[in-house]
C-alpha cells in the first residue's frame, strides 16, 4: 500500500541513507526528525493490517502537507516516519515545526467507519550544527526520539549531534 518512500524494504532504506549522506556532505542546514506514533501497536492488533495501512498512509500525507515540497517524509519503521526539513538551523524553528506536525496528526481521522485520534512524539537533530556525519546524526535523532517517547505522548526532544568522530562513507 505504501509508496516508494516506505523504508521497510532494503532499496528505500538505502535511498534514505544515501539522501542523509548527501545532505550531510552538502553542509547545508536541515532538521532530521523521527516521528513515533504512540499506541499504534494496539491499533494494529485490534483493527488489522488494512486499517493500519490506511492510517499510515494518512499519517504520511498529513506530515507532507505541513512541509515544503523540497522536504522529505519517509516511513522508517512499523510506526515511525523520518522527516528531513531543509534550511532549519535553529532549535526554536525545529521545535515549532515539530509542534505543528504533532498538532496535525492529532486531528481525528475516520477510517472504515472508526474515528481515530493519533498521538506522536518526535526526536530531532540539527545538521551540520555540530556534526556532518550522517550515522552520528541518525543515532542522535534516534536517542532524541526515544527520550521524547519516554516522556509521553505529544513530546518533542531536540538533540545536537556529537562532534564528528569519523569521516563520511
Amino acid at each position: 500500500m505504501f509508496d516508494s518512500n516506505d523504508l521497510l524494504e532494503k532499496t528505500p532504506r538505502r535511498r534514505f541513507e544515501r539522501i542523509l549522506l548527501a545532505r550531510c556532505r552538502a553542509g547545508q542546514p536541515f532538521a532530521l526528525m523521527l516521528v513515533n506514533l504512540e499506541g499504534f501497536k494496539d491499533v494494529s492488533k485490534r483493527f488489522g493490517a488494512n486499517v493500519t495501512d490506511l492510517l499510515l498512509f494518512e499519517v504520511g500525507s498529513r506530515l507532507r502537507e505541513k512541509l515544503n515540497p523540497r522536504d522529505l517524509v519517509t516511513r522508517s519503521g512499523d510506526h515511525q516516519f523520518a522527516v528531513f526539513v531543509q534550511g532549519v538551523d535553529e532549535m526554536e524553528r525545529a521545535n515549532q515545526i515539530a509542534q505543528e506536525l504533532i498538532e496535525r496528526l492529532q486531528s481525528p481521522v475516520t477510517v472504515t467507519g472508526t474515528r481515530f485520534r493519533l498521538d506522536a512524539s518526535i526526536g530531532i537533530s540539527l545538521a551540520p550544527k555540530q556534526s556532518g556525519e550522517w550515522r552520528l546524526l541518525l543515532d542522535d535523532t534516534d536517542r532524541a526520539a526515544h527520550e521524547a517517547q519516554t516522556e509521553g505522548r505529544g513530546r518533542i526532544s531536540i538533540s545536537f549531534a556529537a562532534p564528528k568522530l569519523t569521516s563520511d562513507d
